[in-house]
């Protein structure tokens, strides 16, 4: 069971991101009343909201289906906990808000198709430090390092 839960860990991450993403697209489709395009900006902001609600739709479909449930539990300052609930087997997650607020910029990156990291790109740099635990973050020549952890 344990290994089933791990290889739903990336949709379940997916998901809480995909969550504050749509929660971040809808606040600042709400603060564009301002600008002088407001129109053609709350037009594209409606047409990303609806796209990523259509994919967090299939990959919430996706977990009721695996039998899994997904709640956030608290939050303060620092930190941000969900409840994940698959098949019998529960876990509490935290996750730090600042590494929230990067996951949906990163998001947002992905929909303007910017130059994006994704969770297997921090998978990659946690290997890489981790073969060569001497070694400081800084000498190791990727960037995004810095930003995973």
């Amino acid at each position: 069971m344990h290994k089933e839960f791990m290889e739903q860990s990336n949709d379940i991450h997916r998901y809480i991101i995909l969550e504050l993403f749509l929660k971040t697209l809808e606040r600042d489709r709400d603060h564009i009343s301002q600008l002088k395009m407001k129109d053609i900006f709350y037009a594209w902001y409606e047409s990303k909201i609806n796209e990523t609600f259509q994919e967090f739709k299939k990959l919430r479909d996706f977990l009721y289906k695996k039998v899994c449930k997904i709640e956030k539990q608290k939050s303060d300052e620092m930190m941000t906990y969900y409840f994940i609930l698959f098949r019998g087997y529960d876990e509490t997650r935290s996750y730090s808000n600042i590494a929230l607020r990067n996951w949906v910029s990163e998001e947002m990156k992905r929909v303007l198709e910017i130059k994006y990291l994704t969770p297997a790109d921090r998978n990659n740099a946690c290997r890489i430090l981790r073969k060569y635990p001497k070694k400081k973050v800084s000498d190791i020549r990727l960037p995004f390092i810095k930003f995973l952890l």
